[in-house]
């Protein structure tokens, strides 16, 4: 039991094996959130373009994305041992990702439906977009205060850029998706509850951080919310080229100082 719970808390590390394991955490997040999108956005159209059926389709997006979900919230939380001190945050999210995971693997199974409609399922998908959400917030805040803390530039804080970056797009269609459960129809179109409708908020939220129109007659919370993303983002990508320009690597520091 001891040696269970020493898992799921803060790893001891010297700072060497921490930046490395944050690097390696950051890049293996960067990867599997570019799968999430990939697939939300493009792998149904793409089999149905090749001839497969929607029904084929819809069941290899969604085995996809639930897998890749599934890893992509253990990653975080894997990351956030080594950005916070407080184990039980880190034990609370661990229970909160195992609990959410477990209830979407019932929620939105591609093999079978436990559900006779979408408003039977509506509670258990709000929670577990909830509790997605809670996580990926709370790894964005640590992320963001190790990125900003700290004289030396190092590969694991650029790969930790790129990764609080996509996360703010996947957090964000998490979000679009809450408004959606809470008030079906918010994102401009008949959607059935579950991956659909998180695979369109997906790409709603992909075109507000990319700059483009996402043709969507959305409601005007999602509109408002979408403002705010939008506004978050480019606040992020400011800070960021901040933080590149002033405050420069300690040996190019060093080599300034000499000359």
């Amino acid at each position: 039991m001891m040696r269970y719970l020493s898992y799921i808390q803060r790893q001891n590390l010297n700072t060497q094996e921490l930046n490395d394991e944050k690097k390696k955490d950051y890049r293996n997040i960067v990867y599997l959130q570019v799968l999430i999108i990939l697939s939300a956005m493009l792998l149904r159209e793409t089999l149905a373009i090749s001839g497969a059926s929607i029904g084929f389709s819809n069941m290899l997006r969604d085995l996809l994305i639930l897998t890749l979900g599934g890893l992509y919230v253990f990653v975080l939380w894997d990351l956030l041992r080594n950005l916070s001190l407080n184990n039980t945050l880190i034990m609370g999210l661990f229970a909160l990702i195992t609990v959410g995971m477990t209830v979407a693997f019932f929620t939105v199974n591609p093999f079978f439906e436990l559900f006779d409609s979408n408003d039977s399922k509506r509670p258990y998908l709000f929670f577990v977009h909830l509790s997605l959400f809670t996580v990926e917030t709370t790894v964005i805040y640590h992320c963001v205060n190790d990125i900003f803390t700290g004289k030396k530039l190092s590969a694991e804080k650029i790969w930790g850029a790129a990764c609080i970056y996509l996360m703010i797009g996947l957090s964000f269609g998490s979000l679009y998706d809450l408004v959606n459960i809470v008030n079906p129809g918010s994102m401009g179109l008949n959607l059935s509850q579950g991956l659909d409708s998180y695979s369109i908020c997906i790409y709603y939220s992909m075109t507000i951080i990319g700059g483009h129109d996402a043709i969507l007659e959305t409601s005007p919370l999602i509109q408002n919310l979408g403002i705010i993303e939008a506004v978050w983002s480019n606040l992020f990508i400011v800070l960021l080229v901040g933080r590149l320009l002033g405050k420069p690597d300690d040996d190019a520091s060093e080599d300034a100082v000499k000359k």
